[in-house]
Order: structure tokens, then C-alpha cells, then sequence
């Protein structure tokens, strides 16, 4: 199975700039990988703002140039694989920083997010986590690695700004170094 990383960076916005915290890659930093990362390329569209005239036939609609999309909901299953004693400490981690209760490495915090899956080769900006399944660990007395599927519910409030990673090289690998969107 080709394990393909996610990135996750924490920004926040004051009315005109972005602020962009340090990426994380999930599988390096908190031994987690999404299963799946369902984001959307067209979803679905507003509603177009109409007038009913009486006395007339169908609606008089505004349609704009460029028809406005709705944000969405997206599931995504995530795995951890690594040390039992670990666990529990990983993947609390892991939801304290998506929910921007603490940052990468201790400095900026937020829980606007721009995430970005190379599988699905996609990325977004203006995330926040909106549930978190309650059904979290698994763990198996026969294997050395503990293993915990568990569910996260996210709303993409902007779900047409393409989020794109850039890449960099250091001690010899391929490491995302910032996420890019306009």
C-alpha cells in the first residue's frame, strides 16, 4: 500500500492577510495518515437569488458570471500505526492541534486550517474540525504496533481556492515547506 501524506498547516486571517503557521505532515509528526480525504473539486452550487412576479410566467433569476458554490462537510477516516504507549498521547496531539489548541512547535495557534492530500491531489483552505468520532482506539494484544481508526468531521468553508504544496529537500528528502493559495 503507497502511504500518501497530508499536510496541514494552521492560518488564521484579519480581514485582509493570511497569517501561515509551520506545515505539518501527519505522518511524520503525529504517526497518523489519512485512509481517505474526500474533498470536493465542484460541489454543490448556491442557491441563485430569484423574484416570483405575480402574474408571470417562471422566476425572474439573477444569474451571476461566475455561479458562488456552498461550503461542505467532508468525513475523513485517519489511521495510527505505532507504539502502544504512544498512542494515546499521538493522536490527542494530533486533535489539539487541529482543533488550534496548540501550534507546531509551540508557536502560532489557530484553528483555521489549509490541509492538502497528495493522494487525492487536492488542498483547501478555511477549515475547521467540526466533530470527532467518539469510537477512537483499537488495540490488539497480539501485535507490537497499536493501531486506532477514527473518524473526523471537517467543514470547508472555502471550497474553491486550490491549496498546493511546495517542495523542498532536506538531509536528502522531499519535505512540503508551505502551502500555497491566492
Amino acid at each position: 500500500m503507497a502511504v500518501y501524506n497530508t499536510y496541514v498547516q494552521q492560518i488564521s486571517f484579519d480581514g485582509t492577510t493570511y497569517t501561515k503557521g509551520t506545515v505539518v505532515d501527519l505522518l511524520e509528526t503525529f504517526n497518523i495518515i489519512s485512509q481517505d480525504f474526500p474533498f470536493k473539486k465542484n460541489p454543490k452550487p448556491k442557491d441563485l437569488p430569484t423574484r416570483d412576479w405575480a402574474g408571470e410566467d417562471g422566476l425572474d433569476v439573477y444569474v451571476p458570471e461566475k455561479i458562488p458554490m456552498k461550503n461542505y462537510d467532508i468525513d475523513v477516516t485517519f489511521l495510527y500505526v505505532g507504539d502502544e504507549q504512544n498512542i494515546r498521547t499521538d493522536v490527542g496531539n494530533f486533535l489539539d492541534y487541529i482543533y488550534g489548541r496548540v501550534g507546531a512547535n509551540g508557536a502560532f495557534k489557530s484553528g483555521r486550517l489549509a490541509i492538502y492530500n497528495e493522494h487525492v491531489g487536492i488542498g483547501r483552505k478555511d477549515i475547521v474540525v467540526s466533530d470527532v468520532d467518539n469510537e477512537i482506539f483499537y488495540c490488539s494484544e497480539y501485535d507490537p504496533d497499536a493501531v486506532a481508526k477514527f473518524k473526523v468531521r471537517f467543514t470547508v468553508y472555502d471550497p474553491t481556492t486550490d491549496v498546493t504544496p511546495t517542495y523542498g529537500t532536506y538531509d536528502g528528502e522531499q519535505r512540503c515547506t508551505e502551502l500555497n493559495f491566492d
